[in-house]
């Protein structure tokens, strides 16, 4: 991050240090003028104007907005049938500055959707492909939601505690030669990306292929059972895709059920998400055109492997408004409507820095499947980094179709990073404690 200006510096003039700081290094691996600089940019610039919005009038906010994260304020509804809406400034925030965002910086080609909602209310609401009703592929943010799980999971006593072990709990996946120091990863390795498995995402100095090698998998769980550790658990951060699917495969093991099922019990029903319909296909490489249509229409959709474990690192879909409500959770303390849906230790712990990633994203580190930094000296949670964007090695299937991680229905499905063209759509659900405020972004890095 920017060092903090000195005293007397304009909120202006920090964000615009702010943004600077990441654009030029993140502009420099990127491919094409709507590459990575873009998207950090257009997220810099978003982020400074709604904080210019909640601050640049304090005398129109309301009391309580420097309240603790995880401590849950008096709320006069709750959005469980639905997001009420509010003019700007009635929520305390500057209409001007909202109306700078709307001109200056929403239309953007290559931007879906933005809200931002503010103390409870949806003081702004903007799509530019589909409507509030369509579905959003909600990208790595899946791994916030399989996080959220894991924290029920182990309210209600599935899991014992965070230490119980890979081999303890994913026994009758291993296989036979399986790596002795995978079996003894933990859970709570596995939700701080310091398993030891390699990093398979998109960002330099990982490798990509192997989520290629795992969406082309008989059985996901068990190959990435027989993969080796490359550095010792609990030492280093790597991301892993890998590490994030055993999550999953470890919530429905325990619960007996699968993970949408137990999601729908313990976690969508409390906030009013409705997935009695949800389209399930199968993930694999390269669907077909068709393949691909049937997921986008869907309005809720979810992801499985061919052994039927929801994917716990990509692969949900939801219409924008239900993604926030994850992010107005977590920013209550994991309660909702009188009920703690998540334990609000968990969701402490779930959201501030328990490894440090020696990448260079701009963050200051990384919770239970949520990273984690500040904006100004307040807690910030953004969701989530999807890296630089690369070319992966293996071979584009043809014009038109996607690369990177598609997913297909019966053994096929869609993209574990993005949609169409050659990098990941950027994807990012913020709650922001110190000012109350929620605002979730969806782009696409693909298209003119």
């Amino acid at each position: 991050m920017a060092k903090t200006p000195a005293r007397g510096t304009s909120l202006k003039a920090r964000c615009w240090v702010a943004v600077r700081r990441h654009a030029p290094a993140a502009a420099s691996s990127a491919a094409g003028a709507h590459g990575f600089g873009w998207r950090w940019l257009l997220v810099g610039m978003v982020a400074c104007l709604l904080a210019a919005s909640c601050t640049s009038r304090p005398r129109e906010q309301p009391t309580g907005t420097s309240r603790p994260a995880g401590v849950p304020a008096q709320r006069d509804y709750w959005p469980t049938a639905g997001w009420r809406t509010a003019p700007p400034a009635q929520a305390g925030m500057d209409p001007k500055t909202l109306a700078v965002l709307d001109t200056n910086v929403a239309y953007h080609p290559q931007l879906r959707s933005l809200l931002v909602i503010r103390h409870g209310y949806l003081v702004y609401e903007r799509y530019w492909n589909g409507d509030a009703g369509t579905g959003r592929a909600a990208f790595s943010v899946t791994k916030s939601f399989t996080s959220a799980l894991v924290g029920i999971a182990l309210r209600d006593h599935h899991l014992k505690s965070l230490n119980q072990t890979v081999g303890e709990l994913l026994a009758a996946h291993l296989p036979p030669k399986a790596d002795l120091r995978l079996a003894k990863v933990t859970v709570g390795q596995l939700l701080t990306m310091t398993s030891g498995l390699a990093c398979d995402d998109l960002s330099p100095d990982c490798d990509a292929d192997l989520t290629y090698r795992l969406y082309e998998s008989r059985d996901w769980v068990r190959h990435i059972l027989a993969r080796k550790l490359v550095t010792k658990a609990g030492t280093t951060f790597a991301y892993s895709n890998a590490g994030s699917h055993l999550l999953s495969a470890i919530v429905a093991d325990t619960t007996g059920g699968s993970t949408l099922a137990f999601a729908r019990a313990k976690l969508f029903a409390p906030l009013g998400i409705h997935t009695e319909h949800a389209f399930q296909p199968v993930g694999v490489a390269f669907p077909t055109p068709a393949e691909e249509r049937a997921y986008e229409r869907a309005k809720v959709a979810w992801v499985t492997d061919p052994q039927g474990y929801h994917s716990g690192f990509a692969g949900l879909q939801l219409p924008a408004r239900d993604l926030a409500k994850l992010g107005y959770l977590y920013l209550n303390g994991g309660r909702w409507n009188g009920v703690q849906v998540v334990p609000a230790g968990y969701v402490r712990a779930s959201t501030q820095r328990q490894s440090h990633p020696t990448t260079a994203a701009p963050f200051d580190g990384y919770g239970y499947q949520w990273w984690v930094t500040s904006d100004h000296g307040h807690p910030k949670l953004p969701r989530p980094w999807l890296g630089r964007p690369v070319r992966p090695s293996h071979p584009r299937p043809g014009p038109g179709r996607g690369d990177h991680l598609r997913l297909r229905e019966r053994a096929r499905r869609r993209p574990a990073a993005g949609r169409r063209g050659n990098h990941p759509g950027q994807h990012r659900l913020t709650p922001h404690p110190a000012t109350a405020a929620i605002w979730y972004f969806h782009g696409s890095t693909t298209g003119q």
